[in-house]
């Protein structure tokens, strides 16, 4: 997967498109959207964060009955019929990019045996997070983040096959990642992610502009932000 900074409006249709595609509750979220800032002298920037998908997983490391488990095709998933809700893979991700299931969701009825690939509810005192929706990419399709996107921020593709698409663009991973200075958050720990950013340069849309039309929990969640204060302090004349 391969993230473009500099067109991410926080528009959130990423996170509302995962959580209806596999039946998630409205406090819990795989596709989180932060409002970064490197330093006072730099413009701030929204940051979507998926699960990164390591190819040296911490989580699949420790846990004890092998729920969380890597495909060979580095997908990492979690066999919520294995989990015994340990907590022991949130608290070894470094991302933080895991929910608990604290309680039991609707009645969910499927025709079909369960699959960690479907997307089917979390069982209550279980872990879910990000898949990279596998059901979709058997059938071709893009994940629901990347196809949500009004604004072509996601792109996503087999790193084998050296290509990404974002669904209106298509690009040569290797170049992109190249010729956009991509880079690996937080690459330093050792993990490997398969999540890639691009830089937020040449931003296409004010950052503020995300703020608008936020629930007030949502909204609330970026008040203590460097930024959002500076903002409020000016609307105050502080």
């Amino acid at each position: 997967m391969v993230i473009d900074l500099a067109r991410c409006k926080n528009a959130r249709k990423c996170v509302e498109e995962c959580q209806k595609g596999h039946n998630l509750s409205k406090d819990q979220e795989f596709m989180k959207v932060y409002l970064l800032q490197d330093s006072e002298k730099t413009a701030p920037y929204w940051f979507p964060k998926p699960c990164y998908h390591c190819d040296n997983p911490q989580c699949v490391s420790v846990c004890p009955v092998g729920a969380t488990y890597k495909r060979s095709d580095g997908i990492v998933l979690i066999d919520n019929e294995r989990c015994i809700g340990c907590k022991f893979c949130i608290t070894a991700c470094p991302y933080s990019t895991r929910t608990f299931s604290w309680k039991a969701e609707e009645a969910f009825e499927i025709d079909q045996p369960y699959s960690p690939e479907k997307s089917v509810p979390g069982v209550e005192g279980t872990v879910s997070k990000c898949d990279f929706c596998p059901d979709l990419a058997r059938e071709g399709k893009l994940p629901y983040c990347a196809s949500a996107c009004p604004m072509g921020v996601i792109y996503f593709g087999d790193i084998d096959e050296d290509v990404v698409t974002n669904g209106l663009e298509t690009y040569k991973f290797s170049d992109l990642i190249r010729d956009r200075s991509g880079y690996r958050h937080l690459d330093n720990l050792g993990t490997r992610p398969n999540v890639y950013y691009l830089p937020p340069v040449d931003r296409q849309f004010p950052v503020d502009r995300g703020l608008d039309g936020l629930d007030e929990e949502v909204r609330s969640r970026y008040d203590n932000t460097p930024y959002v204060k500076n903002l409020k302090n000016k609307e105050a004349g502080k």
